[in-house]
């Protein structure tokens, strides 16, 4: 059963959490000023601008950041950016209290662990979008996740695609999980791992050359954790081999590594890719190839 959407309500505070790598103060600072054009209040982690190597603070001290948010009344968060660090930090998280505490985040990448984990633990819907400093600032992802937000697509189209896109047709309706390959195949075997079964599979990457993408698939295909996918939906691949090459190479791979009756599409906008559109985790959604739509359910 999908988990529940709550909306942005009037006037509710919105947080900025860094739960990762450090930030980018000149991205962070234009993703701020979006956030103060909503009219909503800001609260920001007070780590938001710390570094410690590859991460912004120490692992107390982003979990420390992230907690003052909400005590501070924020249930909505936006993550300021990707990179490493939440998977040190689920451990520690009372994800089950952050459930019963209606806490949504907003994120992609190294937050993909998160949102997934979130849902399963019986918390609201959760967003894989764009960040606070990294996408929020381009306007087409910004006027997405507002929409969003806003619950203005539930029940309506996410994302349209033609038939080049289409890699196995089909028709299938699952609950929406996913986000970063590499994230999600770090977590099999944690007690933080999606909820495969069932499912319409979201999956992005970034960085990776094709046969680490290889790897990652035959690791989820072979652990048995494809095998009750409902459809296999593909995002960005920024950086991840030659153009030419990755083109027909992820097509084969997907396909080879997608269950025998799943829908499989690729190259969508979200992920690591300058358009990043938002669409939410946990939530209902409908795959149809023959009229080329992905749909939010009621």
């Amino acid at each position: 059963m999908a988990s529940r959407f709550v909306p942005l309500a009037p006037g509710e505070p919105i947080g900025v959490v860094a739960l990762s790598g450090p930030v980018d103060r000149v991205k962070l600072e234009a993703g701020l000023r979006v956030l103060e054009r909503w009219g909503h209040p800001v609260v920001l982690a007070p780590n938001l601008r710390a570094r410690s190597g590859y991460l912004a603070g120490d692992d107390s001290a982003r979990l420390a950041g992230l907690r003052e948010v909400i005590a501070e009344g924020a249930r909505l968060l936006l993550a300021a950016r990707g990179g490493y660090g939440v998977t040190r930090l689920l451990p520690r998280l009372d994800l089950a209290e952050l459930a019963a505490a209606g806490v949504r985040f907003v994120g992609y990448s190294d937050i993909s662990a998160l949102l997934n984990a979130l849902v399963a633990a019986g918390g609201p819907q959760q967003v894989h979008g764009p960040m606070a400093a990294a996408g929020l600032a381009r306007p087409g992802n910004e006027r997405r996740l507002r929409r969003l937000l806003d619950g203005e697509l539930v029940g309506e189209t996410l994302f349209r695609f033609d038939a080049r896109r289409v890699v196995r047709p089909g028709q299938a309706a699952g609950r929406a999980v996913g986000g970063n390959l590499s994230l999600l195949e770090s977590l099999i075997g944690t007690p933080h791992e999606p909820q495969w079964e069932g499912s319409v599979l979201f999956l992005e990457e970034v960085g990776e050359p094709l046969y680490r993408l290889d790897r990652l698939l035959t690791h989820l295909r072979s652990s048995g954790r494809l095998r009750g996918v409902k459809a296999l939906i593909c995002g960005s691949l920024r950086g991840c081999g030659p153009v030419a090459q990755r083109s027909e190479r992820w097509r084969e791979m997907v396909a080879e590594a997608a269950p025998g009756q799943a829908a499989v599409v690729v190259d969508l906008p979200f992920g690591h890719a300058a358009r990043n559109l938002a669409f939410p985790i946990g939530a209902l959604v409908e795959v149809d190839t023959e009229v080329g739509a992905i749909r939010w359910s009621r």
